[in-house]
């Protein structure tokens, strides 16, 4: 009884078109007559006091039924439910469903630095992508900071040395085995002799035992526009492999990459004129001494899934839990494009979104996989697994390290999916949810995914010695 009042209250309230009209009614004595009742404008509406009547019910008194014109019957609630939204100003109509992930504008196709455009991202398949570092190089006006893990790349010493030249201060990070080989037969490139030898503003910086490596590829030019991504300096790099590079103008990833490069030149050593000590290798399985933590972005603005990631993050110890949670947070799909994996929590990980449901496809480098059992191990367990070479499907490799989940966020840099990665070596790696960028790394897993081939019993080799060997260098 309690619902019918309600809903011709409600009927009543919403009606000022009409003049005026009649509802049958029964009183406390059992009489029944009609109760005329004129209609206004709701803001100037008040309802007649309705708790000395029983308002009549027409599925239990056909006879007592409201009479309303066709108009107002039409607009009458069938149900108390949707005659609650009506009152409460609700949609006639259920809410679409909010998106999974906030709308994000895009990043655009190009930055421009002190008036050079220059492309967001880069695909060495698309792009000569030293040929875009050159143009940032000759761009740079009064700085350019560096970390990277080696150069062999005569182009670009030449436009290094040209803007030391015209009083650009040009500051370089550089892997130490890359300044002073450990490789039997490996010597030092002239690129890197010249820059000693002209004397550039030169430090070097190893990881946390002798395998570990610091492995950014990344500039910083005039504190205006940032580079980064898989691409390493060199010929190889630009002629044979699959590579991605990307330059980002957004001032507060610029800032946590500046402290993060900060960190790094304060705990790099000046060149001395003898190679120190090298280390003593420690045997796989066994704990390493391990580096002090890398420091970090503390804001959260990338969203994904109702969890929320920095825009960047930094090794030693401050990436692969971020990949955890995105990997976690999955819910359709994930595409990795990863030169070398030895990773137990990612690989547990990406376990986890495979029982799941999520579909997970896996490019790896045809040369690392040969030797690696742990990349081997997710073929064994059913993941969609295919192996690719260089961009020529003969020399080089295939050496991005980038996933993209659900479609809507993209992880990419030099951080390759290993213990070293993690622990051992200095890495970075952003986290993406502009659209363009999102997209443009899915299309670059698509391009190589077609290329690529299933692996075969012809393409491992058998367990390897040390994991570290093979990502050394890369």
């Amino acid at each position: 009884m309690a619902n019918t009042r309600y809903r011709i209250a409600l009927v009543l309230a919403m009606l000022p078109s009409l003049c005026s009209a009649q509802v049958r009614f029964s009183s406390p004595s059992g009489s029944v007559g009609a109760l005329p009742i004129p209609l206004t404008p709701f803001s100037s509406f008040t309802a007649p006091a309705l708790s000395p009547l029983s308002l009549s019910v027409p599925a239990l008194a056909p006879s007592l039924t409201p009479s309303f014109s066709p108009a107002v019957a039409a607009a009458v609630p069938v149900s108390l439910e949707q005659g609650r939204a009506f009152f409460d100003g609700a949609a006639a109509k259920a809410d679409a469903p909010a998106p999974a992930n906030p709308a994000v504008a895009p990043r655009g196709e190009t930055v421009s630095l002190n008036g050079v455009v220059l492309p967001s991202r880069m695909f060495s398949d698309e792009t000569r992508i030293s040929a875009q570092l050159i143009r940032a190089i000759d761009a740079a006006q009064t700085s350019i900071d560096i970390a990277i893990h080696g150069l062999a790349l005569r182009e670009i010493g030449a436009a290094l040395l040209r803007a030391k030249n015209r009083g650009v201060k040009v500051r370089i990070v550089m892997n130490q085995t890359h300044v002073f080989p450990e490789k039997p037969r490996e010597t030092r490139t002239p690129e890197v002799q010249m820059l000693m030898d002209q004397g550039f503003e030169l430090k070097m910086l190893r990881g946390g035992d002798m395998f570990g490596i610091m492995h950014n590829k990344l500039a910083i030019f005039d504190s205006q526009v940032l580079e980064t991504g898989s691409f390493n300096w060199t010929h190889a790099a630009d002629a044979w492999h699959w590579e991605n590079a990307m330059f980002h103008a957004e001032q507060a990833r610029i800032k946590a990459y500046q402290a993060y490069w900060d960190w790094m030149w304060s705990i790099s050593s000046r060149i001395p004129k003898q190679a120190p000590p090298r280390p003593e290798p420690i045997p796989e399985g066994q704990p390493h001494p391990g580096l002090p933590p890398a420091p970090q972005d503390p804001a959260r603005p990338v969203l994904f899934n109702g969890e929320s990631f920095p825009a960047q993050a930094f090794s030693p110890f401050g990436v692969s839990a971020h990949l955890v949670r995105a990997i976690d947070a999955s819910r359709a799909s994930i595409d990795l494009a990863n030169f070398s994996f030895t990773s137990e929590e990612l690989r547990d990980a990406l376990l986890r979104a495979k029982e799941r449901g999520v579909k997970v496809r896996i490019v790896f480098d045809a040369q690392q996989y040969k030797y690696l059992s742990e990349m081997h191990w997710f073929a064994d367990q059913g993941f969609d697994v295919l192996l690719s070479a260089g961009k020529s499907g003969e020399k080089g490799v295939m050496h991005n390290k980038f996933a993209v989940f659900d479609g809507a966020m993209a992880e990419a840099g030099s951080f390759n999916w290993t213990r070293n990665g993690e622990k051992n070596n200095y890495e970075n790696a952003m986290f993406l949810d502009a659209p363009d960028d999102v997209a443009a790394f899915a299309a670059a897993f698509k391009r190589i995914r077609d290329q690529a081939w299933a692996p075969g019993p012809e393409d491992h080799a058998g367990p390897h010695a040390a994991p570290e060997d093979f990502n050394h260098g890369h």
